[in-house]
């Protein structure tokens, strides 16, 4: 763990999930990671991973999977159609962990964020079915990026950390499931 930020990532997801949500960590207990490590990744691709970020990653969770479970959200399927939130029933952070599957991977993310758009920066938190993506940038700024665009966007408040940001979307996903389970009544 990063010393000074502790991870408070357990303490975010027990503010806010109940029964229906499945957490799963992006890699197996006991995974031993370090800061080193994961700032050797963020050099590979020129960015800079926050502290509070890295305290994540090496925490209790190195990366984390969060979703609605599929009785409260059934899945969508091919040619469903409606309101764009209705799709993002999940979160994921990336994680460090080498042997974690490709699409779980840090430096699998970064690479192939890099030479998809051409950006400076590499994934960090994702939505699941949201093609904008949060990404760290060299200097270690939070940034989102714009598919449609091309572009990374400041964050609304400068100063807004990884943990914060990281509660506003728990969060989002706990209102989204709530709409969800409201909609389906």
């Amino acid at each position: 763990m990063t010393p000074g930020w502790p991870d408070q990532t357990q303490r975010i997801l027990e503010a806010y999930l109940d029964g229906d949500f499945r957490v799963y960590p992006l890699a197996a207990d006991g995974m031993a990671l370090t800061a080193a490590h994961v700032r050797a990744i963020g050099k590979v691709f020129g960015v800079t991973y926050p502290d509070d970020y890295v305290a994540h990653v090496c925490g209790h969770f190195p990366g984390v999977y969060v979703e609605v479970i599929e009785a409260v959200w059934p899945r969508p399927k091919p040619y469903d159609a409606g309101p764009f939130w209705s799709f993002l029933y999940a979160l994921q952070s990336y994680t460090p962990v080498s042997d974690s599957e490709p699409w779980m991977r840090l430096d699998i993310a970064a690479g192939t964020f890099q030479k998809q758009t051409g950006l400076h920066a590499a994934p960090i938190l994702r939505i699941v079915g949201d093609p904008d993506v949060y990404c760290t940038t060299e200097g270690g700024a939070l940034v989102r990026f714009r598919h449609e665009t091309n572009t990374l966007e400041a964050l609304e408040g400068a100063s807004l950390d990884f943990w914060q940001l990281f509660e506003y979307e728990v969060s989002e996903l706990y209102a989204r499931k709530v709409r969800k389970k409201a909609a389906r009544t």
